[in-house]
C-alpha cells in the first residue's frame, strides 16, 4: 500500500477530517504519517523588518505547537509519526514535503471552492494535482456537515471507473496497489445513452432504436470490462472483482455506482487541468469530487492523452460505443 503519507493541515476542523483517513491507511499498511503545514505570515501595517520576523517566527511556533498536539494524539495509533512547518505557498510546501520525505501518497481534505475565486486561483488539491503523479486521497468537506466515518483498509471495497482509454491502467494499478487482502473492486463504466435512432444511409429504415443501442453499448461495455478483470481474478493472487454498467452522464454514473455499490473509495484518474483550462475542458473527477459522498483518490498518469482530443471515445474497430468520462 503506502509507506509514507503526507497530510496537509491549515489549522482548521474541516482540514483536520483527513487524519481518521490517513490514520486508518497508515495502520493497515504501517506507513509512517507525515503531518505538514505551510505557513505565510501577511505583511505588518508597519512593514517594518522586524515586526515581519516576529510574525513569521510567531507563525511558524504556533503551526509547530499545534501538529505536535495532533502527532502526540496519533503516537500510539501509528507506528511512525512526524511533523514539518513549511514556509510558504501550501501547494509548492507539499510538493517539497514530498520530495523530503519521499511520500508515495497524500491524504487531505478539499473545501470545494467554486465561481471565479475557485477559476482563478485553483484549489490546493488541484494544483497537487497538476504538479504531482502521486495518488491523492481527498475528503471533500462540506461547513456544517458532519464528518463520515472512516473505512477499514483491509476489508474497503473500491470503485474505479474505467473508459477504454490510456488512463483505465493508471487508475486500477493503484486501487490494486491499496486493496486490502478482504477488499474487492468495482470496475465500472457509464454508458453514453444514444441520441438518436440509427438510420440507414437512405434515411428510410431503422438500423437500431435507442432501447437497442443502449443494449448493445452496454452489452460491449460489460465485454470491455470482464477482460481487464479476467487476469486479476485469475492472477497469481486472486482478486475479487465485480462490474458494474450503467447508463446516464458520466459523473453522476459513478457517483451513483458509489452508492449503490456501497463503496468506501472511489479511485480515478484525472488530467490534473486548473484554471481555465479546467473550466472550459471540464473535469468528471471534479464533479464526482463536488457531489459524492464517497472519499475519492485521484492521480494524474504519467502519460498525457493527445492534445486537442481530451476524453476520447473508442472508435467501433477498437472496442464499439464505450463512452468516456
Amino acid at each position: 500500500m503506502f509507506s509514507t503519507l503526507i497530510v496537509p493541515l491549515d489549522g482548521s476542523e474541516l482540514a483536520e477530517r483527513a487524519v481518521p483517513y490517513a490514520m486508518r491507511v497508515a495502520q493497515a499498511s504501517h506507513a509512517r504519517l507525515v503531518l505538514m503545514q505551510a505557513v505565510h505570515a501577511p505583511p505588518t501595517a508597519s512593514m517594518e523588518g522586524a515586526n515581519w520576523e516576529h510574525a513569521q517566527l510567531d507563525s511558524i511556533a504556533e503551526a509547530r505547537a499545534y501538529l505536535t498536539r495532533i502527532a502526540d494524539s496519533l503516537s500510539a495509533q501509528v507506528d511512525s509519526v512526524s511533523t514539518a512547518v513549511l514556509y510558504g505557498r501550501p501547494t509548492d510546501q507539499i510538493l517539497e514535503a514530498i520530495e523530503a520525505f519521499q511520500a508515495d501518497g497524500v491524504v487531505m481534505t478539499t473545501h470545494g471552492r467554486t465561481g471565479l475565486d475557485h477559476l482563478l486561483h485553483g484549489s490546493v488539491t488541484e494544483g497537487l494535482l497538476a504538479r504531482s503523479h502521486l495518488p491523492v486521497f481527498v475528503v471533500y468537506t462540506r461547513p456544517g456537515q458532519a464528518p463520515a466515518i472512516p473505512f477499514s483498509p483491509e476489508r474497503a471495497r473500491l470503485l474505479v471507473p474505467q473508459n477504454a482509454t490510456e488512463f483505465d491502467a493508471a487508475a486500477l494499478q493503484a486501487a490494486v496497489a491499496m486493496l486490502g487482502p478482504d477488499g474487492e473492486i468495482v470496475l465500472e463504466t457509464v454508458v453514453k445513452p444514444p441520441e438518436h435512432v440509427a438510420m440507414d444511409e437512405t434515411g428510410r429504415h431503422v438500423l437500431a432504436y435507442l432501447d437497442q443501442q443502449e443494449e448493445t453499448r452496454t452489452r460491449e461495455a460489460r465485454e470491455y470490462l470482464a477482460g481487464v478483470a479476467e487476469p486479476l481474478r485469475h492472477g497469481p493472487t486472486p482478486i475479487s472483482i465485480k462490474i458494474d454498467v450503467r447508463i446516464g452522464e458520466p459523473a453522476s454514473g459513478i457517483v451513483m455506482a458509489a452508492l449503490d455499490t456501497q463503496a468506501d473509495l472511489i479511485v480515478m484518474a484525472t488530467h490534473g487541468r486548473t484554471g481555465v483550462q479546467r473550466a472550459v475542458m471540464g473535469s468528471v473527477a471534479g464533479d464526482v469530487l463536488r457531489t459524492a459522498c464517497t472519499p475519492v483518490v485521484l492521480l494524474r498518469p504519467t502519460i498525457a492523452p493527445p492534445p486537442d482530443e481530451g476524453f476520447r471515445e473508442p472508435v467501433a474497430e477498437e472496442l464499439g460505443p464505450v463512452p468516456t468520462f
